[in-house]
């Protein structure tokens, strides 16, 4: 069966299927095969093991081995991969990563990047949303605390900016994002940088969170094949 190379879309936290399946039919139209893993709020409070459990086996093909670039959107999909990544561990299924995309992502484990995402949320489509959001962000601090468990956000920096620091690493983000900030990915940028990586990033200025492709599609596509390119092809 040979090795099979296929893109895992890992949407943001609540995003519907339609949104996130955009980037997968963008990756089928540069030649790769993509599957999505959806995110909710629920991913984050509860054991890694409880998270797409069964999705190695319901989306990937079979193959003697896997070649797998995750694009990771927001926290969510950093949360999605993360635990994805757990699971073909555990099944002991032949893969390796050649490459990895950050689209608005990711958050430092800190009280700022909370208090950023906070104030962030004050400017959602509703009320409805914001106090979701601010509600969901009091359970996320709170839950290390009540079940003793580690930080995700600390879990994701340590596994993706140093231990896998010999993977290609792409930055998709904006000075405009108020939900995870310009600061945050930078800071992300210099510590995998710190660490051997090879990065490339692209601040788009003006787009707000998990917006980048719809905002400017010709300029994102173009990075995002420059970068494959040169890791994957």
């Amino acid at each position: 069966m040979g090795t099979k190379r296929v893109v895992v879309v890992c949407g943001w936290m609540g995003a519907k299927a339609r949104p996130v399946t955009k980037y997968a039919d963008l990756y089928r139209k540069l030649g790769y095969d993509a599957v999505v893993l959806l995110s909710s709020q629920g991913d984050f409070l509860t054991d890694g093991a409880n998270v797409h459990p069964t999705a190695t086996d319901d989306l990937l093909p079979p193959a003697e081995s896997l070649e797998l670039i995750p694009h990771m959107l927001s926290n969510g999909g950093c949360r999605s991969w993360y635990c994805f990544e757990d699971h073909l561990r555990a099944s002991q299924r032949a893969f390796r990563v050649p490459a990895m995309v950050f689209d608005s992502a990711p958050s430092r484990a800190t009280t700022e990047a909370l208090l950023e995402t906070w104030k962030g949320a004050g400017n959602l489509p509703s009320l409805g949303l914001s106090l979701g959001m601010r509600a969901f962000l009091v359970q996320l601090t709170l839950y290390p605390y009540v079940t003793r468990t580690a930080n995700v956000f600390g879990l994701h920096w340590r596994r993706y900016f140093v231990e896998q620091a010999h993977i290609p690493k792409l930055f998709l983000y904006s000075s405009a994002d108020e939900i995870v900030s310009a600061e945050c990915v930078q800071a992300a940028i210099e510590d995998a940088t710190a660490h051997g990586s090879d990065v490339a990033s692209v601040n788009f200025g003006r787009s707000p969170h998990v917006s980048h492709l719809a905002t400017e599609p010709v300029g994102y596509t173009k990075h995002l094949q420059a970068f494959l390119d040169k890791h994957v092809r």
